[in-house]
């Protein structure tokens, strides 16, 4: 078994042995530790109650010396009789934890068999003192293959500093694998002597190899540095940075130098001003480390002068300073000839932005489309701070320009200004259909219940149609918001009461539709019978448009008299979606409703939406309005499709 795959699943179980451990408070003083290791014996994982118990033992005896020292025995001596690998490691988690020197002579037969390495070297590497490390590096002359392997693992699991003269060795040596092994534990145990094996071998290993000490070498010059010790990293990310290695090597050196060199700006800059171009992204990545809000500007100088994908990052890293400080260099990026860059810059505005970007990002998003349209737009809406509310708030007043004003409006919409109100119904009573409708849909999230007076007055001032269905629907989402579902609908259907006018009594019975207050339906089946075709027309669809099922047999009965085609389609449509609202109906209820609508149906379509319904109520009754449809060419192959999904769902 792979050695990591083994370490890994060994300290896994050791997890769930941790976390089990609360279950059986008694299992360490109960059992008796014989009768557990005789569980042991044959234990094979399919219960985890053998290890458990054995690791609840062993926790309870820890602290006591006597005893701790009579498990270890009894332990070294239950793993020398060969029990079932599950048990040996089950045995040998427990002696990482109590294992001493004299568990070492043991452990270290156990390594050099294949079939016992893995478990005696997972508790090797965590008995603590020189003998374990001594064991471990004499054994790798004594073994090969993937045993070696295994053990070269451990001694860098352990940082074994003993370990680094023969790990040094096999660095150098012909065998690919175990070099690349060996340079691996290197890095791990890192300090100076394994630093001076990684750099001799650096300089003469194969290409493959070197990729492997170069990230040696960064690993160890990473411990360096966390243990205090800069002037040996920076050593390290010297030799590194100016051997021939990969350039994700090289740029990683190059971010350890700026680290922990004494002019971190000058080395950035130096970077940035040069022609090594694979320098530019580690450079701009250490930017925010190495320069503040004081000080970006020599930085922001050089944007001009990067390619690309360096003008992207630094517009990107641009987003962690204040607004003051880089919304020129931010402002003049989203006027870039190059699209990514604008789009860059325009996404770090939404970050670092202010109140002096919105007109700016208004009119940005007024004259462009696409990608950069939406990154304007979320960059007005993004944008934090009261500054730039008030910015939308005053530019919204001011602006004369309807595709900016229409962005604005957006704009207050998308923050939740409740105070572009006026404005914005100032708008929606004159201002062009197009800000009409804009402002209509703003209004959607910033209206509450006591405007939906005023609201119903602008709608009853409109000419245009797309601005009155925005208003309709701005009046019934208001009116939804109320929690009370059988009062939503009072002021409408107040002034439904005293309106003559049939166009502005079919827009209040087109809003009652989308409110789908209850106690409204029977003001909208009433206006069926009115002798004005405009208002039977809105109460047709104000019905078609009911949220609920409580329409469903006035949609039903609308689908069999009308008299008009349309009126007829979005009756049977509105149907077939009311009776989808309800699935957890009987299934024979529900199949019998569809197959009353298909009687109805003479268009491909509602027979298609129909069909698509049917398979979600299995029975019978659905199997054979399915089945007859399959003799209709416009539907056969959705009919065999639908008929067979059913005829799954009964078996």
């Amino acid at each position: 078994m792979n050695k990591m795959r083994y370490s890994i699943a060994a300290t896994a179980l050791l997890l769930l042995a941790f976390l089990t451990l609360a279950a059986i408070p008694a299992a360490g003083q109960g059992d008796s530790l014989e009768s557990i290791l005789k569980d042991l014996q044959t234990y094979d994982t399919s219960d985890t109650g053998p290890a458990m118990r054995l690791h609840a033992y062993v926790f309870s005896h820890k602290d006591n010396a006597s005893a701790r020292k009579e498990t270890e025995a009894a332990l070294l001596k239950f793993v020398q009789g060969a029990p079932a690998p599950a048990g040996l490691m089950a045995a040998c988690r427990s002696l990482s934890l109590i294992g001493g020197a004299d568990a070492v002579p043991v452990l270290a037969a156990l390594a050099l068999k294949p079939e016992t390495t893995d478990a005696a070297c997972y508790a090797l590497e965590r008995i603590p003192g020189p003998e374990a490390d001594g064991v471990l590096v004499a054994a790798l002359d004594k073994t090969a293959g993937d045993v070696r392997r295994g053990i070269v693992f451990s001694l860098g699991a352990r940082r074994s500093a003993a370990a680094v003269p023969a790990l040094a060795r096999l660095a150098a040596g012909k065998d690919t694998t175990i070099a690349a092994d060996a340079v691996k534990a290197l890095g791990k145990i890192g300090g100076p002597e394994a630093v001076k094996a990684l750099t001799a071998a650096l300089g003469k290993a194969a290409p493959a190899l070197k990729s492997e000490i170069a990230s040696a070498l960064l690993l160890a010059a990473e411990a360096s540095w966390a243990a205090g010790d800069k002037a040996a990293a920076a050593a390290v990310y010297d030799q590194v940075f100016s051997a021939n290695v990969s350039v994700i090597s090289r740029q990683a050196a190059f971010k350890g130098k700026i680290a922990a060199g004494a002019d971190a700006q000058g080395a950035i800059l130096k970077a940035l001003t040069g022609k090594d171009t694979q320098l530019y992204a580690p450079a701009l990545a250490m930017v925010p480390a190495a320069f503040g809000p004081a000080e970006i500007g020599r930085v922001t100088e050089l944007m001009a002068r990067l390619p690309e994908d360096g003008q992207v990052q630094l517009a990107a890293v641009l987003a962690r300073y204040p607004a003051e400080t880089v919304r020129p260099t931010l402002l003049a990026a989203a006027e870039s000839p190059s699209l990514n860059v604008r789009l860059a810059a325009l996404r770090s505005i939404a970050w670092a932005g202010d109140g002096k970007a919105v007109l700016f990002l208004a009119n940005k998003s007024a004259r462009t489309a696409g990608p950069e349209q939406e990154a304007a737009r979320e960059a007005l809406a993004r944008m934090k701070g009261l500054d730039v509310d008030t910015a939308v708030l005053e530019h919204l007043a001011k602006a004369t320009d309807d595709a900016v004003k229409a962005e604005l409006v957006q704009a207050a919409s998308a923050r939740r200004l409740g105070a572009a109100k006026p404005v914005l119904m100032g708008l929606v009573a004159s201002g062009s259909p197009a800000l009409q409708a804009r402002a209509a849909a703003a209004l959607r999230t910033l209206g509450v219940q006591a405007d939906i007076p005023a609201l119903l007055d602008l709608l009853s001032g409109l000419e245009d149609e797309t601005a009155r269905e925005t208003m309709q629907d701005t009046v019934a989402a208001v009116a939804r918001t109320n929690p009370q579902e059988l009062a939503r609908a009072g002021e409408v259907k107040a002034r439904l009461g005293a309106e003559k006018d049939p166009k502005k009594r079919a827009d209040l019975l087109r809003v009652l539709g989308k409110i789908g207050d209850d106690s409204a339906l029977a003001m909208v089946r009433a206006a069926l019978g009115d002798p004005d075709g405009t208002v039977v027309d809105a109460a047709v669809r104000a019905l078609a448009d009911w949220p609920t099922v409580a329409a469903r047999d006035d949609v039903l009965e609308i689908a069999r008299t009308a008299l008009v085609f349309n009126h007829r389609v979005l009756a049977i449509r509105a149907c077939i979606r009311m009776i989808g609202l309800e699935p957890n109906r009987l299934p024979e209820a529900a199949a019998a409703d569809l197959l009353k609508v298909l009687a109805l149906a003479t268009r491909t379509e509602e027979k298609l939406l129909i069909l698509g319904l049917l398979g979600r109520f299995p029975c019978v009754t659905a199997l054979k309005t399915a089945e007859s449809l399959l003799s209709d060419p416009t539907v056969t192959a959705e009919a065999k499709l639908a008929a067979d999904r059913i005829r799954r769902s009964l078996k």
